[in-house]
């Protein structure tokens, strides 16, 4: 037998490791290596909660510094915005001679008011522009005195709130182009008040002349209204970003230019609603004038873009009615409301009885009820029945005349 090429004995094989190294002596220490350390499970569980509670860290630090970026970019347009002037017409950078005069309070003459609010007054002027008059119309905002220790709580609160109320309608108007939007032209700040300068609108406010009973506004002139509207509003809440709710549509803030387009004007209590934000918006107050109000407004105090519809929807009523939600006519009827008639009259075996008499016998009373219908979808109790301003749009031009 060759000792070199022979298997071990079979008694052999069969010896377990454990008598081996009995035979050969005891076992030498084994340490734990650095590979058994990093493969053990505590050590693993760590190393991820490190790493994500450092990636964590570390997105809320950007987040966090961005955040403070944006305050301070916000702050200082504010700051920008309340001492400096803002031309946002290439028309007025032609003219700045005017900007001039309004700054040095010194006014082209003769002035004359066209309107009067809680803010102040309402000028129009005429521009120079290439050997021709131009129209516009100048908003004196008056400032209360700055002296904090001079003013009441009532003033300051009223102070804060006119100062909202330019920056609101500077950040939101000044830079968007629409032609059923009222165009703001400049914002020219002074010491104890600011000038905004816009369009002129040669026809006023669509609530003056439905008061007027001017013959001019016919049924296709206020459909071409309503329409100019519902255009408008599309492009607040669909089209423009971020996104805008005006929160006090009404007559008076629809305003007529040459052709009598409707032009959606004061932003004053406008909401910028930022792309993140998909839900209500939240206010301390109500803002809007009675009558034309969503309900949840009242309720909750969140507005969203359903709540401007529900606006337009009182407006689709007066066009199509004539009448205004504070008219005494509703004090007499079991509905108390504009919203409430209209939904009931509709429902009735005679709904012409709702039309403007100066509009019945024209030969549009089908149309007309239609639009009386799209106004009663458009003030819905529940916001989310409402259709969007997109829907509404588009359902008026199905309207053929």
């Amino acid at each position: 037998m060759d000792p070199f090429n022979s298997s071990p004995p079979s008694s052999l094989s069969t010896l377990s490791n454990h008598q081996l190294r009995t035979n050969e002596g005891p076992a030498p220490t084994r340490h734990p290596s650095m590979a058994d350390f990093l493969s053990h499970p505590l050590w693993v569980g760590a190393a991820i909660s490190f790493s994500v509670g450092f990636a964590v860290g570390t997105f809320i630090f950007i987040v966090w510094k961005l955040a403070i970026s944006r305050c301070r970019r916000i702050q200082t347009n504010e700051e920008e915005l309340a001492n400096t002037p803002t031309v946002f017409s290439p028309m007025l950078r032609s003219n700045l001679s005017f900007i001039d005069k309004l700054r040095n309070n010194d006014f082209p003459s003769p002035l004359q008011v066209i309107g009067r609010g809680g803010c102040g007054e309402v000028y129009k002027a005429e521009l120079l522009v290439s050997g021709r008059k131009i129209p516009i119309a100048v908003k004196k905002v008056l400032q209360p005195p700055l002296d904090a220790a001079n003013l009441s709580e009532e003033e300051s609160r009223h102070l804060h709130f006119r100062m909202r109320q330019i920056r609101s309608e500077i950040l939101t108007v000044g830079r968007m182009r629409h032609p059923n939007l009222l165009r703001l032209l400049a914002h020219v700040p002074q010491p104890d008040c600011h000038y905004l300068v816009y369009e002129f609108m040669h026809h006023g406010s669509l609530h003056d002349v439905l008061k007027s009973g001017a013959p001019e506004l016919d049924w296709p002139t206020r459909y071409r209204i309503a329409l100019g509207i519902a255009a408008g509003l599309e492009y607040l809440h669909d089209v423009h970003r971020p996104r805008i709710i005006h929160r006090d549509l009404k007559p008076a803030n629809i305003l007529l230019d040459d052709g009598l387009n409707a032009r959606i004007a004061d932003f004053g209590l406008a909401k910028v609603v930022p792309d993140f934000i998909s839900g209500p918006l939240s206010s301390n107050n109500i803002a809007g004038t009675v009558g034309y109000i969503a309900p949840e407004y009242y309720q909750t105090l969140s507005c969203t873009d359903k709540c401007d519809i529900y606006s337009f929807g009182v407006i689709l009523a007066v066009l199509v009615t004539g009448k205004f939600p504070n008219d005494a006519f509703f004090q007499m009827t079991d509905e108390m409301c504009i919203v409430g008639w209209v939904a009931s009259v509709i429902r009735s075996d005679d709904p012409k009885v709702a039309l403007d008499p100066n509009l019945v016998g024209c030969g549009f009373e089908e149309k007309m009820l239609l639009v009386l219908k799209i106004a009663c979808f458009c003030t819905y109790d529940d916001p989310s029945e409402r259709p969007n301003s997109k829907d509404v749009r588009c359902m008026l031009s199905q309207i053929k005349h």
